[in-house]
């Protein structure tokens, strides 16, 4: 599902250029040693049911490693649902929250990337309601609430189905 136009090249040329930081087209192997993965999921998910999971949702649209000097702080994508809708989602490391104007940014011309590539007219996310800074990075990037999804996630937490509007400050 992946295009072929969504390549390295493409993310060296569109996406913001921050010192030490480089955006890659998602491969398996960069979850190698990706620390990221406690983060995502359940709780009771097995750390190789999250490689899976991540090696799945990447075949289904494109998806990127954020490298900090040649360690891999982030992957995000977007599920391509049908024609026109995606669904973004995202791994981070706590190292991220060192930069964080270069992942604003690079969300940002990501999201504008893979809504210009795979021509979606809606480009959704879910935030769990209680990560209220999730909630307010979300609204950063131009997501508003559409509702509230109660008990959505596999640990049974509410959470928020946002979309991405162009109209938002």
């Amino acid at each position: 599902m992946t295009s072929t136009f969504f390549n390295d090249e493409l993310l060296a040329e569109y996406m913001p250029k921050v010192r030490d930081v480089t955006y890659r087209t998602f491969r398996p192997e960069h979850l190698d040693n990706f620390i990221g993965l406690d983060y995502y999921g359940s709780k009771s998910m097995s750390y190789q049911d999250r490689k899976q999971h991540i090696n799945f949702q990447s075949r289904n649209g494109p998806t990127v490693t954020v490298f900090h000097n040649r360690t891999a702080i982030a992957i995000f994508g977007t599920f391509i649902i049908w024609d026109g809708v995606g669904e973004a989602w995202a791994v981070f490391t706590e190292e991220c929250r060192r930069y964080p104007i270069a992942m604003t940014k690079g969300a940002n011309a990501y999201f504008d990337i893979i809504t210009i590539l795979y021509g979606l007219h809606r480009l959704q996310i879910t935030v769990k309601k209680r990560d209220e800074r999730a909630v307010r990075w979300a609204r950063r990037l131009g997501y508003i609430e559409e509702g509230l999804m109660i008990e959505y996630s596999s640990d049974k937490e509410d959470t928020y189905m946002m979309r991405r509007s162009e109209w938002v400050d």
